[in-house]
């Protein structure tokens, strides 16, 4: 049995068994780079939304440091954002990460899809410099399955995002 508690390490693993880790090793550096490029977007959005000043647990001291400037980092997080969406927009061209249809899909689109449709909901604007990225988005949500959750209530609330504690839970 496979053990793994970090994300990256599990998402690799269900990819490589179920079929959506690219072999060739081209398509695989790929597919890596753009992983790692969602997983620092997500930390940026994470310390945009979350104040690192304030302790949320019971009991737990609070720092009496620093200040939680949210519209500034906000700010930056759009800007880098803007950028990295116009280099993802020229890797999207295709359609999928890999390929033009379905079949070419790879673990890679997922991260990217889910990280990419919380960062829409917070800053929409900022995808107005991509448009094949917002081509793919919109082919990922006619994959099976996708669109039944999107018309779920948990989703529609927006309560898969971030939580209650967030300077921006949606």
């Amino acid at each position: 049995a496979v053990v793994s508690t970090q994300s990256a390490a599990v998402a690799r693993y269900l990819a490589r068994r179920i079929g959506l880790m690219p072999s060739d090793e081209k398509d695989l550096t790929l597919c890596e780079m753009v992983e790692q490029e969602v997983y620092d977007l997500k930390l940026r959005m994470s310390i945009t939304c979350y104040d690192p000043y304030k302790s949320y647990m019971p009991g737990a001291p609070a720092s009496e440091i620093g200040k939680h400037d949210y519209d500034f980092l906000k700010a930056a997080f759009e800007k880098r954002l803007r950028e990295r969406l116009e280099q993802l927009d020229k890797l999207y061209e295709k359609g999928f990460l890999l390929g033009s249809d379905e079949s070419k899909i790879c673990y890679a689109d997922f991260l990217a899809y889910e990280f990419m449709d919380h960062a829409r909901a917070f800053c929409p604007e900022c995808f107005e410099v991509a448009p094949n990225f917002v081509r793919f988005m919109g082919l990922f949500e006619g994959l099976k399955g996708v669109k039944e959750w999107q018309n779920g209530e948990v989703y529609k609330a927006g309560q898969y995002i971030n939580s209650p504690m967030a300077k921006w839970a949606k």
